[in-house]
């Protein structure tokens, strides 16, 4: 095991030195309990002070006079959203939660029997469900490609990996998530997009982790659809998300517009046959559902305002060179088998470092231990971290057989070339944060090295 040196580098230390006094004092917005090093964006955001203040102002508002439906016009906080997303405002609409708007896409595509859907195999347990019920439904195919997940894959092998898989005029739709929620991985999305409209085929993206962590340029990423939550990175209250859905042709996806049924919208001048007509504002219909809690609606639009003031791009440089330094501390802590993602190609990565710390086979692959290592380092360093939650529920389930080369605790992932089952790494997952430093990446590896000794002493 290497001594856990990993110094810093002279561009590492130029832009840190640059760059901290900015995330210090937009740290000073979050209310995180400071006897806890939070690393966890990607279970739930902290909502800044001055966005709380107003969500506050908001609930009491509607308390004292519940009769308005909106504190804001829907319109103005779909403007501010899609501001800071890379949008027209007529392609966004506000959605409860990542999966609520996956199973608007999924269930709204106009499928046909004998379709295809390509999958990957590490999607979330909400997105292959959603995929699942769409399937048995209207008689759609899935169909699996497997991720190269090799430290030194690269985009091109990605792109490789989808394109082998894909079938003009047979595959309907793409469907995956970036980053991939059980390794932090990235996908290349501009170029998986690009080889969907080259086989006709709609893509939808399960962005749950790249909103509020990545700069995002929705119009110019050439997807369809894209389903991204408004309380991880994004840092808004719970019960918010954004659905894109594209609206017009754009040079990244010049194709038509496919059809699409509304499954849910109190509006009725809409079109009921999937078709969109030139002018349509389909953020808008999308939009009118019920009573939605129009302070929550609001404070969306707050945050990522303040998003916006902050500087998109700064904050996903700021996460990504601190998840990069946390991996370089990890390599030389732990050696290179530690980490569970792509670290060379940067299309691949993220502000979620997927990684596994323990020296031998034993410890590495028990689910138990997983879960103690994450209890014991919250109990006894004060530090949160996520992991495990990858049970053996994915596409491939019994009576199949191949299921049981999905165990418990293992991300389920295929061969790239082959298919095969290729299940790899009982992965723990650190985020890092706006509200992080340099200072606790290094306290989260030097708690980790110590926790590891500890329990790797322990008889199992």
């Amino acid at each position: 095991m290497a001594d856990g040196s990993g110094p810093m580098s002279a561009d590492q230390a130029a832009y840190f030195a640059q760059e901290a006094p900015v995330f210090r004092a937009f740290a000073q917005q979050f209310t995180l309990d400071p006897k806890v090093v939070y690393l966890m964006a990607g279970q739930k955001g902290s909502q800044p002070v001055s966005v709380l203040k107003r969500y506050h102002e908001g609930l009491d508002q509607t308390a004292r006079d519940p009769f308005p439906v909106h504190l804001e016009p829907p319109a103005t906080t779909r403007a501010r959203i899609a501001k800071g997303y890379g949008a027209s405002v007529d392609e966004i609409a506000i959605s409860r939660n990542t999966t609520d708007a996956l199973s608007q896409i999924l269930m709204g595509i106009e499928w046909q029997q004998g379709d295809e859907i390509l999958v990957s195999p590490m999607e979330h347990p909400a997105g292959l469900s959603t995929v699942l019920r769409m399937a048995a439904r209207f008689g759609v195919k899935i169909v699996q490609w497997g991720v190269p997940v090799r430290l030194d894959a690269t985009a091109d092998e990605v792109v490789e990996a989808v394109r082998k898989r894909i079938r003009p005029g047979v595959t309907r739709a793409l469907f995956f998530s970036s980053p991939l929620w059980p390794n932090g991985q990235r996908l290349p999305e501009r170029r998986i997009a690009a080889l969907a409209q080259e086989a006709g085929a709609i893509t939808v993206a399960d962005g749950a982790h790249y909103g509020g962590m990545i700069e995002p340029r929705l119009d110019e990423s050439g997807i369809d659809f894209w389903a991204i939550s408004g309380h991880k990175w994004q840092c808004g209250p719970g019960g918010t998300g954004i659905l894109y859905v594209r609206n017009r042709q754009h040079p990244a996806n010049p194709t038509p517009l496919p059809r699409f049924h509304i499954m849910r919208s109190s509006a009725r001048d809409i079109p009921f046959d999937g078709s969109r007509p030139a002018d349509f504002d389909i953020g808008s219909a999308l939009s009118r559902y019920g009573f939605p809690e129009s302070a929550c609606w609001r404070a969306l639009g707050d945050v990522c305002a303040l998003w916006d003031e902050v500087g998109r791009a700064r904050i996903q440089a700021w996460t990504h060179n601190l998840a990069d330094y946390l991996r370089q501390r990890i390599v030389a802590t732990f050696g290179d088998d530690a980490l569970l993602q792509p670290t060379i190609d940067p299309v691949l990565k993220s502000a979620i470092v997927c990684f596994n710390p323990f020296p031998d086979a034993q410890r590495r692959g028990s689910p138990d231990v997983n879960k103690q290592f994450r209890e014991r380092l919250l109990r006894e360093y004060g530090i949160r971290i996520s992991g495990g939650g990858v049970g053996p529920d994915g596409f491939t389930r019994a009576p199949d057989p191949q299921a049981a080369a999905f165990p418990e605790g293992l991300i389920p992932n295929r061969h790239p070339d082959t298919l095969a089952a290729a299940p790899f790494g009982y992965a723990l997952r650190a985020n890092a944060c706006v509200w992080n430093s340099v200072e606790q990446m290094e306290q989260f590896v030097e708690a980790t090295k110590d926790l590891v000794s500890k329990m790797t002493a322990q008889v199992m």
